[in-house]
């Protein structure tokens, strides 16, 4: 909080207390083909959309988490046919210790169980649950939707930050 005085020629002291909070920017929505090629445009689509509300690691451990889901869409939701589509929407919300930022990614393919046997992939879900406070993960016959959250109030305060579980 900020408090301003001003006298007056009269002698009157007349004060002001102005507190700044930022703005929360306005929910990113984004839909793209599911290739490769569009990965980088993503990235920079939510880095920019980001810039407002957290910096420096924290925002790097956030558009990897979302580069992973969306990998994730392209490799596995399409496989066996031409791709389609991805859905990335982001925006800040309430939650219970103060304010959240929630990043959607969603296809429209068929889901693919992970391999029952150990493999030198499959690290994605793994990734996104160490990088943010939570993953949820709902599978329908209409596609897969992959809820990414990040506490505000964590990040550049004394909580943890995202990503700081596995540093």
């Amino acid at each position: 909080m900020a408090y301003v005085s001003y006298r007056s020629k009269t002698g009157t002291t007349t004060g002001v207390g102005i507190e700044a909070q930022r703005r929360r920017p306005d929910p990113l929505r984004m839909e793209v083909p599911a290739t490769a090629d569009q990965l980088a445009e993503i990235r920079r689509r939510v880095s920019s959309w980001l810039e407002s509300l957290v910096s420096g690691a924290a925002a790097a451990d956030i558009v990897l988490a979302v580069n992973e889901a969306c990998s994730n869409c392209i490799e596995h939701a399409y496989r066996d046919g031409p791709p389609g589509l991805i859905e990335v929407e982001a925006s800040v919300e309430p939650d219970s210790s103060g304010w959240q930022i929630a990043i959607c990614i969603a296809d429209f393919g068929t889901w693919r169980a992970p391999p029952s046997q150990p493999t030198t992939r499959g690290r994605g879900l793994a990734i996104m649950s160490a990088l943010s406070d939570d993953v949820d993960l709902e599978r329908t016959s209409a596609g897969t939707t992959v809820r990414i959250t990040f506490a505000l109030a964590a990040v550049g305060g004394d909580g943890q930050r995202p990503g700081s579980r596995t540093t």
